[in-house]
């Protein structure tokens, strides 16, 4: 046989639609394994620090005054 008779076969073969079916669940298939086989988890995002309520720092006695004290 030649490739001109090869030719009618290959095409209704190509063409018949259990075969598109097939390739297309095919591709699905192998996509799925390829994004399950690649997927990684995402790293956790940072959950923000709640700002604690800051108490205003208690100025410490001028030196001045702390000297006076110590001398007496």
């Amino acid at each position: 046989m030649k490739l001109n008779e090869y030719l009618p076969i290959i095409l209704g073969v190509l063409k018949s639609p259990i075969v598109i079916g097939t390739v297309i669940a095919m591709l699905i298939v192998i996509s799925f394994a390829k994004y399950v086989c690649n997927y990684t988890k995402k790293p956790p995002k940072p959950k923000g620090k709640k700002n604690k309520v800051v108490s205003p720092a208690q100025n410490p006695a001028p030196a001045e005054e702390n000297s006076e004290a110590a001398e007496e």
